[in-house]
């Protein structure tokens, strides 16, 4: 028993250590730049009034993979404000 609670601890360290951080520069961080706006136009090709047959499990899953997309740059570029906010977000 004391062995499975060493490795559980010794892997919560190693998994939880690298939490938050994310280390981009030069031609990455533009990469991740650009793949945060491509997901951001998705999210507004898909509403209602421009694709009124687009499912919202897929608007959905569209703004979330935006979400995703900015956090990562964010907190790369180390910038809370960074990227557009989807409609209803708070400043």
């Amino acid at each position: 028993m004391k062995k499975v609670a060493m490795c559980i601890a010794v892997l919560a360290v190693l998994c939880l250590a690298g939490c938050g951080n994310v280390y981009l520069r030069g031609e990455a961080l533009t990469a991740a730049e650009t793949s945060t706006m491509d997901a951001y136009q998705a999210v507004e090709r898909s509403e209602p009034q421009r694709e009124p047959d687009c499912p919202a499990w897929l608007r959905a899953y569209l703004q979330e993979n935006f979400k995703q997309w900015r956090f990562f740059v964010r907190a790369a570029r180390k910038d809370e404000a960074w990227g557009p906010k989807l409609e209803g977000e708070q400043p």
